[in-house]
């Protein structure tokens, strides 16, 4: 696997914080920790074989 694991992480965070900041407004409060625990049970395997399938095919 080659891949730059700053740029990984860089958009493995932005994914996150988008996803923490749907969530809280969905619920009308800060989810914090809680939308962050989800997001990794529900899309940080597909987000990681997305983005190395993506650096593999550029």
């Amino acid at each position: 696997m080659d891949m730059d694991l700053d740029e990984y992480l860089k958009v493995q965070a932005g994914e996150i914080e988008r996803h923490k900041w749907i969530e809280s407004e969905k619920a009308g409060r800060d989810l914090g920790v809680e939308a962050v625990i989800d997001w990794i049970m529900k899309y940080a395997d597909r987000f990681s074989d997305q983005y190395q399938q993506q650096k593999t095919d550029s």
